[in-house]
């Protein structure tokens, strides 16, 4: 079972990174989440995303990446409920300035579809990079 959770979500970010933003999401279930850590009074995107937030939010960071982040998947773990990928995400902000961090993302999956995910990364190199 473990090989068929880790499918659903690097599938959620193999869609993602082609740019198709409701093939993605088309693995999740209706009350997803994703949560960015970091307060949001500091770091811009920090905060708790529901799905039409969410596509807000990839439209915020595709503002400050034009050119898209490149993801680098480096660990994937995996359980019955959970799944932890960690990545390397390498781009250009829109200012010209290097991105350059590593994440963590901690899936929590029901019935094979992803309910909500947690993001974890060094969010003060990430304010130094996104609009708020």
């Amino acid at each position: 079972m473990g090989a068929l959770l880790m499918a659903v979500a690097t599938t959620f970010f193999d869609r993602l990174g082609a740019g198709d933003v409701p093939g993605a999401l088309a693995l999740t279930t209706p009350d997803f989440t994703w949560t960015v850590a970091g307060k949001p009074g500091q770091f811009g995107l920090a905060g708790v995303y529901d799905r039409d937030s969410y596509v807000a939010m990839l439209q915020r960071v595709g503002a400050s990446l034009p050119a898209g982040p490149r993801v680098e998947v480096t660990s994937v773990t995996a359980d019955q409920d959970h799944e932890v990928i960690e990545a390397h995400v390498t781009a250009v902000s829109a200012s010209g300035a290097d991105y350059d961090n590593a994440l963590v993302y901690v899936f929590d999956l029901d019935g094979g579809r992803i309910r909500a995910v947690r993001e974890y990364l060094d969010t003060i190199h990430a304010a130094e990079i996104f609009v708020a």
